[in-house]
C-alpha cells in the first residue's frame, strides 16, 4: 500500500489502492477527496491513459474539451485518451470524494506519488513542490502527460530547456524515475 498524499493545506486528499504493481500496469485506482468548494489540477491531458471518475459523495464538476460535465453520487465519468480536462469539488457545502483510475496505469501514479511526498514534507499543497524536479518529471513524462492550451513544441522547448537546468543544477538527482522513463 502507498502512502496516503495529505495535502491538508488545499484540502485535497489521494490514495492508490490498486496499484499499478498490483495490476501488471492495467489500471492504477484509487480515493480522492477534494474539501468544499477547492478545485482539482489545472487542464490537462492524459495522451495514452482513459482516466474515470465515480462519485461517491458530494457534486463533481468538470471540464472535458472546453464542455462542463457535472457528476453526483453514483455517476461517472469518464476521459478518454488525448482530451483536456480539470475538475473541481461542486459544492461549496460538502467535500467531494470519488474513485479515480486510470487505464492503463502509466506513470502517473508514480508521478502524484513522487511530488505529493515533497508536498507533503514542504507543508501540503502542489504549488510547494521544486519546480526544477517537477520540470523534469514532466519532461520525462511528455508522450503520457501533456498541459492543456500550450502547444506541444513550446512545452517541449521550455520543459526541455528547465530539464537542462535540472540536470546541470542536480536538480534531476532528486527525482528517482522508473523504469520506462528513465
Amino acid at each position: 500500500m502507498k502512502k496516503a498524499i495529505d495535502l491538508h493545506q488545499i484540502g485535497e486528499k489521494l490514495e492508490f489502492n490498486d496499484t499499478r504493481e498490483q495490476t501488471n500496469g492495467q489500471r492504477s485506482e484509487g480515493i480522492m477527496a477534494i474539501a468544499a468548494g477547492k478545485k482539482g489540477p489545472g487542464a490537462h491531458k492524459h495522451m495514452l491513459q482513459t482516466e474515470g471518475f465515480e462519485v461517491i459523495s458530494g457534486r463533481m464538476v468538470a471540464i472535458v474539451n472546453g464542455k462542463e460535465v457535472v457528476a453526483n453520487a453514483g455517476e461517472t465519468i469518464l476521459v478518454l485518451p488525448g482530451e483536456s480536462h480539470s475538475f473541481l469539488n461542486g459544492s461549496t457545502e460538502e467535500p467531494l470524494v470519488a474513485k479515480f483510475w486510470y487505464e492503463p496505469a502509466l506513470h502517473t501514479e508514480w508521478m502524484l506519488q513522487t511530488m505529493g511526498e515533497e508536498a507533503m514534507e514542504k507543508g501540503g499543497d502542489w504549488d510547494k513542490v521544486s519546480a526544477l524536479p517537477a520540470i523534469y518529471m514532466f519532461y520525462k513524462m511528455r508522450k503520457e502527460y501533456r498541459f492543456a492550451g500550450l502547444p506541444y513544441w513550446l512545452q517541449d522547448l521550455l520543459l526541455g530547456i528547465g530539464t537542462g537546468i535540472a540536470i546541470l543544477t542536480g536538480a534531476s538527482k532528486k527525482v528517482t524515475l522508473p523504469r520506462g522513463l528513465a
